[in-house]
C-alpha cells in the first residue's frame, strides 16, 4: 500500500510539473547576413535553423512547444475533423507564454593556408551567428536575449609533393546550425532550470540534462551557490556568490541525462549546479582546437 501511494504521488507531482512548464512558440527566423554576396542571404537557411531550434527545445523536455508557423495546416485539419469525423473537434489554438524570434547575423567561410615549395595545407572554417530574443506574450517584455556564434573547422587538406589528403563535412552549414541551436536551447533552459548534479558515484557525475543540451567533450564548471546578491538601489536579484568546486568533462550524453568525469578540483555533490564553459572556438566534431590536442612529448622534456 505504501509503495502504491508513493507511485501515485510521483505521478501526481509529475503532472503538476508538466502543467507548469513554460509554453513557447518559435516564430519566423529571418536572415540579415551582412555580406556583399546575395547568395549568402539565400544560403543561410534561416528556416532550417528554426526547425532545428524547435527540435532541440522539444528534446530538452523542459518546455511545451506550440506550433505557430503552420497555423493554416493545424486549423484546416481541426476543421475537417470537426466537420466530417464526428469527433467533436473544435477549432482552437493554444496560448503561449513566450515567443522566440530572431535573425541570422553571420554566415560565411574563410581559409587558413600554409604553403612552401613542397608542402601546402588548407583549412576551411565555417562561421554562423544568430541573435535571438525571448519575449513575454503577456506584456511584450524581452525576457532574454542571446547572441550565439559558432566557429567550426569543416574541411582540411594537405599535400607534400605527390601525396595529398583531404577531408570535408557533407553539410557544414547544417553542422554549425545544429551546434548553434543546441547552444540557444541550453541558454534558454539554463535560465529557468539550471544544469545540476543528480548524484556522484563510481567517480562519475550524473547531470540532469542529456544530449539535447550537452555534447561529449563539453566542459562544465561545478559551483555551490551561496549568498544572494541584491541590488539595494533597484531591488534586483543579481545572482549569488559562488564557490567553485571543480571542472568536469562530459563523457557520455544520453537521452535524459549525461555522465561526466572530474578533470580538475574536487568531487561534485548532489544538488550542486554546473555551468557550461564557453570556448572561443570549437573544432570539427566537438573537438577543441589548441594546445589540448597536441600529443605529449615522447622523450624527456627540456
Amino acid at each position: 500500500m505504501k509503495k502504491l501511494l508513493i507511485v501515485i504521488a510521483m505521478v501526481f507531482s509529475g503532472l503538476i510539473f508538466s502543467q507548469n512548464l513554460p509554453i513557447i512558440a518559435v516564430t519566423e527566423i529571418q536572415s540579415s547576413v551582412d555580406s556583399k554576396y546575395w547568395r549568402d542571404y539565400k544560403n543561410s537557411k534561416s528556416n532550417n535553423f528554426q526547425n532545428m531550434l524547435e527540435t532541440q527545445l522539444v528534446k530538452v523536455g523542459r518546455f511545451k512547444i506550440m506550433e505557430r508557423n503552420r497555423i493554416d495546416e493545424v486549423l484546416s485539419e481541426q476543421a475537417l475533423q470537426g466537420e466530417f469525423s464526428g469527433s467533436g473537434t473544435n477549432m482552437a489554438m493554444g496560448a503561449v507564454d513566450y515567443i522566440v524570434y530572431g535573425s541570422v547575423t553571420k554566415f560565411g567561410k574563410k581559409e587558413k593556408v600554409i604553403q612552401t615549395n613542397k608542402f601546402s595545407s588548407v583549412k576551411i572554417i565555417t562561421e554562423f551567428g544568430i541573435d535571438l530574443k525571448v519575449v513575454s506574450a503577456l506584456d511584450g517584455e524581452v525576457r532574454r536575449a542571446e547572441a550565439v556564434n559558432v566557429v567550426l573547422e569543416t574541411a582540411s587538406g594537405m599535400s607534400t609533393g605527390k601525396v595529398a589528403t583531404g577531408d570535408a563535412a557533407a553539410d557544414p552549414l547544417a553542422d554549425v546550425q545544429r551546434r548553434a541551436a543546441k547552444k540557444v536551447a541550453a541558454a534558454i533552459a539554463e535560465s529557468i532550470f539550471p544544469i545540476g548534479v543528480i548524484t556522484f558515484r563510481d567517480n562519475e557525475a550524473y547531470l540532469n540534462y542529456g544530449e539535447a543540451i550537452l555534447t561529449v567533450g563539453d566542459r562544465l564548471k561545478v559551483i555551490q551557490p551561496g549568498e544572494e546578491l541584491i541590488d539595494e538601489a533597484t531591488g534586483l536579484n543579481l545572482g549569488a556568490t559562488e564557490t567553485v568546486i571543480g571542472t568536469v568533462e562530459v563523457t557520455e550524453a544520453l537521452e535524459k541525462f549525461s555522465k561526466a568525469k572530474v578533470i580538475r578540483g574536487g568531487n561534485p555533490g548532489k544538488g550542486m549546479q554546473a555551468r557550461i564553459i564557453k570556448d572561443a572556438s570549437s573544432g570539427s566534431g566537438g573537438s577543441r582546437s589548441g594546445p589540448q590536442n597536441q600529443r605529449q612529448p615522447l622523450g624527456r622534456q627540456i
